[in-house]
């Protein structure tokens, strides 16, 4: 049976995706959607690419959301004197997994595979996008900045149709995202991003939600 699997904020953290992806029993027939920033921080971003660049040769099903952080790599892509932000905010770990020194120098699968990222995902669930929708234009999907970067909205669940949206960018306690899957009828959000690379109570574990059945499994960093 397919089943639809969300994880964000993976961040380079290879060991425990993969921990996570078998805790959970992951199979060929499931969709997998990362929320965003897939890269940067943890030591093995280019092992996370390689494990999504074979899922899509394999033709599994598979979203990737973009992510601040992509963003951050695109823009380093275009213009190096973007360079040293993407480096500050982490995307040194990433030229190091690839043992590179500079965004162009990541070899072109890779960088395809960052292109190839999206903005969002609506299914009949949810709507799933890295940060945050800008609730006060006409179109929700039109304010690509407050996808990537926002950190708060005001929802309106008329004009979602009633679906919550899942996000992750801002590390949440975990307390705190269990009482938003529990009550997703009241707070129509669900942030998934439980700060993997970050450590503290609460905090440091990846966590993967299952819209179907609103329910989330979380495993430890053990990267």
């Amino acid at each position: 049976m397919s089943r639809t699997i969300v994880i964000s904020d993976i961040h380079g953290c290879f060991l425990t995706l993969e921990k996570l992806l078998y805790k959970i029993d992951y199979n060929p027939t499931d969709h997998l959607v990362i929320v965003g920033d897939l890269i940067d921080r943890g030591p093995r971003t280019k092992e996370v690419l390689d494990l999504f660049l074979s899922i899509q040769s394999k033709g599994q099903s598979l979203t990737l959301l973009r992510g601040n952080h992509e963003v951050m790599l695109l823009d380093a892509l275009r213009d190096r004197e973007a360079e040293p932000r993407f480096i500050r905010a982490g995307g040194d770990a990433t030229l190091r997994s690839f043992g590179v020194q500079h965004v162009a120098d990541i070899p072109s699968p890779y960088l395809d595979l960052i292109m190839g990222t999206v903005n969002y995902y609506e299914d009949d669930h949810a709507i799933y996008v890295h940060a945050a929708l800008n609730f006060e234009k006409e179109d929700l999907f039109e304010d690509t900045y407050s996808m990537y970067w926002v950190r708060t909205m005001t929802i309106d669940p008329i004009r979602t149709g009633g679906k919550p949206i899942v996000h992750g960018h801002t590390p949440t306690m975990l307390t705190s995202i269990e009482q938003m899957i529990a009550n997703k009828n009241k707070y129509y959000r669900i942030n998934i991003d439980n700060g993997c690379v970050f450590e503290g109570e609460g905090f440091n574990q990846l966590l993967a939600y299952f819209p179907e059945t609103n329910h989330f499994v979380v495993q430890k960093n053990c990267d």
